[in-house]
């Protein structure tokens, strides 16, 4: 049965996983093809707020696989396919079998889940790293024989993965004080042994603080999109858990579709926790609720809490509505069964089908340029040609920053424009980097007058200015 599950999930990964790449991905992507190993270390990891596991094994990928957008998202793929196994594992450990099947299905065909398994990123690798980590906790505090090896390489694997992942630490930690004191000195010396191995980084991650702290301080807005505290961020985690990242414009009318299927997962969590006795009960609720505590105070200071970030807890939300399944007789078992399976393979049809849902749109974008006879000249809101168009259009076109800084404040922060007559402006995170529409008056007083306008899901607009 498992291996089936396995089959679907797999089949579900691989729908659509040639979308095109979107802003992060292309980043890591440029940077592993550009870049020596060495480089990315010292050099590039200062700007990009992670830990190394996930560009080093990028790099070392895409030397024997390549960049397309297929090769570049099958490790995640991977991961989320072991993670299928891993919450089977888990759930089995946990109760029972037929719990460990149902959260394996369910995780299976999770909206959620499934997006960042097709995401060339490290939250899927962070989410397979946890669960090694929770699957080994509960042999500790189950008195299994446990080698403090494999947990100390379990921990390197968090610490390799993502810095929000660290928060199960501490949830750990807090369980295992209140309820199982004898093992913490085992845990203890398991993470100091990992941090150990893992110190060589910490010159970095100073470093990739520092960054990060003086782009937050110069860019305001950016801070708000990276994860600044926001009290809709907690119920939108667990909403996108549920029904993943598709939404609707008329947020009414998304709001009343989404009341009576909220209402039902609410029901069966708390049946679950209920369902859930003893120690099961606290460690899946300690999982849950700890990190993104942590997560919501810390962001109060530094941005790090968005929902994809904290994808680890999603295993310890799908067990507890698989425990609130199981708990009832089997006609209304039957019913919430076919109710939450239903939910979840239509949220992941309408994203897996219908490309606006999807990621940014640069594929499209380049390929419509590609096609204009008139050899337009294309201008970005930034200071030099994004990562994601330079991807797809290889030096091809001719495309180049608008802004001399970064976010432009007048005039004087503009660059020179190109004396041509046709010109394409990609107003790509226009609200960051030119608030006021410095480039776009420019533009109008230098006689150009815009003549078309077009949508790019994810990208934004594309207007055509044309020289009167």
């Amino acid at each position: 049965m498992i291996w089936a599950i396995l089959s679907l999930g797999l089949i579900l990964r691989m729908i659509s996983l040639n979308q095109s790449l979107w802003l992060d991905e292309a980043i890591n992507t440029l940077a592993v093809r550009n870049n020596s190993l060495i480089n990315l270390i010292t050099q590039y990891a200062k700007a990009d707020f992670h830990p190394p596991g996930w560009i080093i094994l990028l790099w070392g990928w895409t030397k024997i696989f390549g960049y397309s957008e297929i090769a570049l998202r099958i490790p995640s793929v991977i991961f989320g396919l072991l993670s299928i196994w891993l919450i089977y594992l888990v759930g089995k450990k946990l109760f029972s079998k037929n719990l460990g099947l149902l959260t394996a299905l369910l995780i299976a065909i999770n909206p959620l889940h499934i997006y960042y398994s097709q995401e060339a990123r490290m939250y899927a690798m962070a989410t397979l790293a946890v669960l090694v980590n929770i699957l080994l906790i509960i042999k500790l505090i189950k008195g299994e024989k446990l080698n403090l090896v494999f947990l100390i390489i379990s921990n390197l694997l968090v610490l390799s993965a993502d810095y929000v992942a660290y928060f199960i630490f501490p949830a750990e930690l807090i369980f295992l004080l209140v309820y199982k004191k004898e093992t913490v000195k085992k845990w203890s010396l398991a993470l100091f042994g990992a941090f150990l191995l893992g110190i060589w980084w910490l010159p970095i991650f100073l470093a990739q603080f520092n960054v990060g702290s003086i782009a937050s301080s110069n860019l305001p807005s950016w801070k708000l999109i990276n994860g600044a505290f926001d009290f809709k961020t907690i119920p939108l985690t667990y909403v996108k858990f549920i029904i993943g990242r598709i939404s609707l414009s008329d947020k009414f009318l998304y709001g009343v579709l989404l009341l009576p299927v909220c209402s039902l997962f609410a029901f069966l969590l708390w049946e679950g926790f209920r369902a859930a006795s003893g120690l099961t009960q606290k460690l899946l609720a300690s999982w849950l609720i700890i990190p993104i505590l942590i997560a919501t105070i810390i962001s109060i200071v530094v941005p790090v809490y968005n929902y994809f970030r904290v994808l680890y807890i999603l295993p310890a939300f799908i067990i507890l509505i698989s425990f609130g399944i199981l708990s009832f007789n089997k006609p209304v078992k039957y019913f919430f069964l076919f109710s939450v399976i239903a939910i979840e393979l239509f949220s992941s049809s309408v994203y897996l089908l219908n490309p606006n849902f999807q990621r940014e749109d640069w594929k499209g974008l380049v390929n419509f340029l590609k096609i204009q006879t008139s050899n337009p000249t294309i201008l970005f809101e930034s200071s030099g040609i994004l990562p994601p168009f330079d991807y797809y259009a290889t030096g091809k076109l001719n495309a180049s920053g608008a802004l001399k800084d970064f976010p432009v404040k007048d005039d004087s922060g503009l660059a020179d424009f190109p004396k041509t007559k046709d010109i394409y402006l990609v107003d790509y995170l226009v609200e960051i980097s030119d608030p006021k529409r410095l480039v776009s008056r420019k533009l109008d007083n230098l006689g150009y007058k815009k003549t078309d306008i077009k949508d790019f899901n994810g990208v934004g607009f594309l207007y055509h200015y044309v020289k009167e």
